[in-house]
Formats: C-alpha cells, structure tokens, sequence
C-alpha cells in the first residue's frame, strides 16, 4: 500500500555539457599557457605540456562526453537509495557522500559503489533538465547527504 509521502524515483540521464567542456577546455588551455611560459629547459616544459593535453583529452572522453566504460550513463535514486548504469552496461548499487556539492547551476554527486570504487556525477544546467535539477537540489536539501563525511569520526 502506498503512502502519501512515497517520492517517484528521479531519473538522471546527463548529456554531453557544453558549459562543462568549456570550463574544461579553458582550464586547460591556461594551464598551457603558463607552462609554456614556465623557466624550464625544452624537453621538460614539452613533457608538461603533453601531460596537460592528455588530462584534457582524458576529461573530456570520461568525464564531459561520458564515453568511458566507467562512466555513468544513468542514475537512479527511489526508495532503496542510488542505483548507476554504467557506459559498458553495468549496474551498480551506490550511496551519496556527504561531499556532494549543490549549487544554483552545478550539482556534483559524490558516489560510493562499495569499499574503495567511488562516481562523481557533474550536472549542470545543460546537461540535465532544468526541472529534475530543480527537483533533484531539493529533494537532496530535504534530505541530506546518506553518508557521514570521511573522518568525521563514525566507523
């Protein structure tokens, strides 16, 4: 029998964010800057800078694009907590973190699927609907995050 107080799950499937991308992309286009001008011999400002690229190239693949196998394509949150698919078909159980981050435009999902495996999950305003980001910051303001912080003192 349901109750009045039973929440429909909310159903998080994030696009591509091209506000995400750009904040990315610009970071790293700084941080290319300064290590080209950095007082350094060739060969290591050179590797610097390839290192940067990667970082950049590794972002956007996994983290903007969400192309990854790793990345999660869907989360679920209904009564028995979060549940993610991942890019390559798997399904993991997961609990938010208390280090999750709620902002007018940017909610960061801080995940834990087990011991040791750890999602974040970057929504902005143009990666998901503007309603289920609305829906989704208060329903996590109601309730707050599962999961106490680390070393706060709770086993």
């Amino acid at each position: 029998m349901s109750t009045h107080r039973a929440r429909p799950p909310l159903i998080i499937r994030p696009r591509p964010s091209r506000r995400l991308g750009g904040f990315v992309a610009a970071t790293h286009l700084a941080a290319l800057a300064v290590a080209g001008a950095l007082p350094l011999g060739w060969v290591v400002r050179v590797g610097l800078m390839l290192s940067i690229a990667a970082s950049l190239g590794w972002l956007l693949w996994a983290g903007v694009l969400g192309r990854a196998p790793w990345s999660v394509r869907e989360a679920v949150w209904d009564e028995q907590g979060w549940r993610l698919t991942l890019e390559d078909g798997r399904v993991r159980e997961a609990r938010l973190a208390a280090s999750t981050y709620l902002g007018a435009g940017l909610v960061i999902l801080n995940l834990r699927c087990g011991r040791l495996r750890r999602r974040s999950l970057v929504l902005t305003a143009d990666a998901v609907d503007g309603d289920l980001l609305r829906r989704l910051r208060a329903r996590l303001r109601l309730l707050g995050p599962l999961e106490p912080a680390a070393g706060d003192g709770q086993p």
